[in-house]
């Protein structure tokens, strides 16, 4: 057996530093228990790489180790820690990665963590701190042991008690080698530690910011030499850093309280007299026209609060080596004013080569819970610190963005949201104006996916979750931005149903309409669009769909107050044009801000949709709703209630050829249930019960039934999966045994051995996919004609597979690259909050 990962779906964790993006391009970030892998400026638009599996509980943080010289510096370490207590370094081995060491020793999740940015990292141990619940922060050192293990030891935990981090940033002092540590902690305050010999100290505590200090970031500030000012400035123009100097340290802090501030950090001379200008107000810098009015009424607002601007440089004195005496002056820079709501993180653009030197661009990017990212600049004149570009969602119904990061080469940036998706922008401006453009994100569920199927023609996957959404899942077949060869790349196209509840099923009626169960015990009808139907033709390269996109509607709407997604058709287009054009179109009621626009209705996509669009523009029409369950509903509701089982109905099959309807239950029992032949007569209940069996000790999870209807299989929690043969009477004729209780099973389509032309029944196979509460996933065969011999094919690589219970498992037999329908592949989704798609070749 060959596997081969094709496609991995999942959501971003909702915290503010579950994402990192590391020099090489690479971005990490915590998905549920797992840390994904994802390029975001990948030309081919893959998505997501990797899960790299081994915390127990939600991932809280990652970041990544660098060493090296100014521009020469690289990425040797991963660092993720997480709700489990621990930190984990990962490293890289080729394409793969291990886990190199645990770090142990917290008695809470770790929340955040620190790693050292400076112009120079160098010497044999990397530096790194870990920030915890527990009231902790941990120093820890790591030095490599080989290429699969590192020893890391922890040096120093500092107690910080209920005021504990909630940001940490690591940097080195000016012109010396004494590590300087940031700490944004619930006390509103950023204290300042310095390394002495081999212990942190607390040297200052700085106060300003009137709620949480949420992130952190360093900069080293590097002067603008003579050559690299522009020729078109003015003479007389004012220098905008005259304050500052080579090598002084510019901390950035962003805090709930809706403000950046910036930080400068410079080594003086200490035969001068400490400067301690007490002024509590902002200093104009250049013309009048410095602070803005809405600048203004801030810092009136913030004065009437009690908050406090201060000036004033604070001096610490740190010890060199020899006993030798150095000062710093830590001072407050400046106050950037915009966002309306909490700023969750802040980050500085990397250096970059400029006129041959390194340089470090005075360029600060910012991310808020407004739904906005702000790029600041300091104006060139007068030096106040301005936003430069902001970016962002319009309409929805998300709460902003968690997190936001430049990538490393300055032209890329993206932010992460509540919901899980992400939104990248790419600067393609000439270089004197910036101009951010939209790009393809990855995306996927943010909780528990609880069920997926594939369309009656194996076009699409759609899935449902515990996120209260069902979204669609095609190939997406362009051109390779750098190779420009054709490449088919898995994307969400679509997010046909938004609801208020949490999703349990989903089934297909036919090729376009799919119905779908939710904790609101009422199953819902959804009926593709035209939309749809044309753009799934042009991202797939399939002109034979088109052939159903006539007699749909349009498009879907939600509209204001309604619980339902309404059938769009092309009279109600034209009235929404025509209301746009009237005084009184604020006051209609035909579309709001989460609802679709004339404009959306009729586009055909011709790339995977953005985050904002598939919130607001790829919803399905809802045909009808069935009622009748009086509990939540977690299965799939027959035509008449059929009564065998005392406890919950956990599945429900029918038989390919419709003649058995099979149930499972909580109550370890199955019951096989037969269609009544009507002979054109109606019948008051179309399928009676033949026979119900009780073998399986525990829960029963999963049923499935093989290609031809002579076979079924089910799957329970004691382990085991047992197999049914319709020519004995629905009799069990073999038992599987699993390491861990059987969650989901499937049959394969029908395939045979490799390299034999016969069309009979003993070269036919059956194949069998058991996903496990573990989240392994084993595959079994048999030859058609011996069901009761079983053996073992392989299980998936646990890399993978995975971290959580397997929800469901299901198959389809696509085209390979000549149009031969020989290619198997096998869709899984999981309580890890993912969709996953796999190739496999079975070789006899």
């Amino acid at each position: 057996m060959e596997v081969t990962q094709e496609y991995i779906s999942v959501g971003c964790n909702r915290l503010t530093q579950a994402l990192a993006w590391g020099l090489d391009g690479l971005a990490a970030f915590g998905a549920h228990h797992a840390v994904a892998l994802y390029y975001p400026t990948d030309s081919s638009r893959r998505g997501v790489r990797a899960t790299l599996q081994g915390h127990t509980a939600r991932v809280n943080c990652v970041a990544f180790v660098n060493k090296g010289h100014e521009l020469d510096q690289k990425n040797v370490a991963m660092v993720s820690g997480s709700a489990d207590k621990t930190a984990r370094v990962w490293k890289r081995r080729g394409e793969s990665w291990t886990c190199s060491a645990v770090l142990e020793g917290h008695t809470g999740s770790v929340v955040t963590i620190g790693t050292m940015k400076a112009r120079s990292i160098q010497g044999d141990k990397d530096l790194f701190v870990t920030g915890s619940g527990d009231g902790t922060i941990k120093i820890w050192e790591r030095s490599q042991v080989d290429d699969t293990k590192d020893e890391v030891s922890c040096i120093q935990t500092i107690q910080v008690g209920r005021k504990y981090a909630l940001s940490i940033a690591l940097s080195i002092l000016p012109n010396t080698t004494i590590p300087v540590m940031a700490v944004g902690s619930t006390d509103n305050r950023i204290s300042i530690f310095v390394k002495q010999g081999n212990q942190f100290g607390r040297v200052l505590s700085l106060q300003g910011h009137d709620n949480w200090v949420r992130s952190l970031d360093f900069a080293i500030f590097t002067k603008e030499h003579d050559e690299t000012v522009s020729q078109d400035r003015s003479e007389t123009a004012t220098t905008h850093h005259h304050t500052l100097q080579d090598g002084d340290l510019l901390l950035a802090s962003g805090s709930q309280d809706k403000y950046v501030r910036l930080w400068r950090i410079s080594a003086v001379d200490m035969t001068e007299p400490a400067q301690q200008d007490d002024t509590t107000a902002v200093t104009k810098s250049g013309s009048e026209g410095g602070l803005t009015q809405d600048m203004l009424k801030s810092l009136e607002e913030m004065s009437k609060s009690g908050t406090q601007l201060s000036t004033k440089a604070h001096v610490i004195d740190v010890v060199l080596g020899s006993e030798e005496m150095k000062r710093f002056s830590v001072m407050f820079e400046a106050l950037l004013l915009g966002h309306d709501d909490w700023v969750y993180t802040i980050n500085w653009q990397s250096p970059v080569l400029l006129n041959g030197k390194y340089h470090q661009p005075m360029c600060l990017l910012s991310a808020s819970t407004d739904k906005s990212m702000m790029i600041w600049k300091p104006d060139e004149s007068t030096g106040v610190w301005i936003n430069s570009t902001q970016v962002g969602e319009i309409g929805g119904n998300t709460i902003g963005f968690y997190g936001g990061l430049f990538g490393p080469d300055g032209r890329w940036i993206m932010a992460y949201g509540y919901n899980g998706a992400f939104h990248i922008w790419r600067n393609e401006g000439n270089g004197i104006e910036d101009r951010w453009v939209p790009q393809v994100p990855a995306s996927g569920h943010y909780a528990s996916v609880q069920d997926l199927t594939w369309d009656p023609t194996l076009t699409y996957l759609v899935s449902v979750s515990l996120d209260q959404t069902a979204r669609l899942f095609s190939p997406w077949k362009h051109t390779d931005d750098q190779s420009g060869t054709t490449v088919l790349t898995w994307h969400e196209i679509a997010r046909p149903q938004i609801h208020g509840y949490d999703a349990q099923c989903i089934a297909f009626s036919n090729k376009w309409t799919f119905v779908s169960g939710s904790d609101e015990k009422v199953l819902r009808v959804f009926d593709a669009p035209q939309t749809f139907v044309r753009s799934l033709a042009y991202l797939t390269g399939k002109d034979a769909i088109l052939a159903d996109e006539s007699s749909r509607p349009v498009g879907a709407n939600l509209p204001a107050l309604g619980l339902s997604n309404k059938a769009v058709f092309e009279n109600d287009i034209t009235a929404m044009v025509e209301a746009q054009e009237t005084e009184e179109y604020l006051s209609q009621q035909a579309f709001v801000s989460t609802g679709a626009t004339p404009t959306s209705l009729i586009e055909t996509m011709t790339q995977p949709p953005f985050e904002e669009h598939l919130l607001q523009h790829t919803l399905w029409p809802e045909v009808e709703k069935l009622f009748g369950h009086g509990y939540e509903l977690i299965w799939k509701q027959t035509p008449n209630p059929l009564v065998s089982h005392t406890l919950t109905v956990t599945k429900v099959k029918f038989s390919h050829n419709d003649k058995y309807l099979l149930s499972i239950s909580r109550d370890r029992l199955w019951s096989l249930f037969e269609r009544v032949e009507d002979n054109g007569v109606a019948v008051t209940d179309p399928y009676k019960l033949v026979v119900s069996n009780k073998s399986h000790a525990r829960i029963l999870w999963d049923c499935s039934w093989a290609y031809d209807d002579s076979l079924f299989a089910t799957g329970s929690r004691d382990k085991t999966i047992k197999i049914w043969r319709a020519a004995t009477s629905w009799t069990n004729v073999a038992t599987i045994k699993l390491p861990e209780a059987v969650t989901a099973v499937e049959f394969a389509p029908r395939i045979h051995t490799v390299g034999r032309d016969e069309d009979t029944e003993d070269r036919q196979l059956h194949v069998i996919a058991a996903g496990l509460e573990d989240g392994r996933i084993f595959l079994y065969k048999c030859l058609a004609s011996k069901p009761e011999e079983w053996t073992l094919v392989g299980e998936f690589p646990r890399e993978f597979t995975h971290i959580g219970t397997v929800n469901r498992l299901k198959w389809r037999l696509a085209k390979d690259e000549t149009g031969i329908l020989n290619k198997l592949q096998l869709a899984s989704c999981g309580m890890d909050h993912s969709v996953r798609l796999f190739n496999v070749v079975i070789v006899l």
